[in-house]
């Protein structure tokens, strides 16, 4: 009798839970991995890219002077890390780039103090939300 309950017990807790959203749909939680490059060019510009899920994507190039100092890497810096948007800029802040995630495609686009920003590229992506990695030289 002990063991026809043992059995009874043991088989109603057999049960699997539901499967989790993420289960379901793997990107469903995922992070795009984020992080925005700066080379030196000629002169005083510098090579912007965009290193998406450990892909490097060119995007082109900005002024990276300053009042005080001939334009490098050390004059670029992140403005913005949100988790639909991220910006990077250098030199002035009156050129930068802004990715912004729209449904699967982080979206680029060069903004220009006071004109409508360009979009430069389409990026396609699997996730939720970006993960902006600090700007390192």
């Amino acid at each position: 009798m002990r063991l026809l309950i043992l059995v009874l017990v043991a088989a109603c807790g057999a049960t699997p839970p539901p499967p989790t959203p993420q289960e379901l749909d793997p990107s469903s939680g995922r992070a795009i991995r984020i992080q925005w490059r700066a080379e030196q060019a000629d002169g005083g510009l510098v090579t912007v890219s965009l290193v998406v899920d450990g892909k490097a994507e060119t995007l082109g190039q900005l002024d990276a002077s300053t009042e005080f100092e001939l334009g490098s890497p050390a004059t670029c810096a992140l403005r913005a890390a949100h988790p639909l948007r991220t910006e990077f800029l250098c030199g002035d802040l009156a050129r930068y780039y802004r990715a912004t995630l729209e449904r699967d495609e982080l979206v680029v686009t060069l903004v220009v103090d006071g004109e409508q920003p360009t979009e430069v590229k389409r990026i396609p992506v699997v996730g939720e939300g970006l993960s902006v990695a600090p700007y390192t030289l």
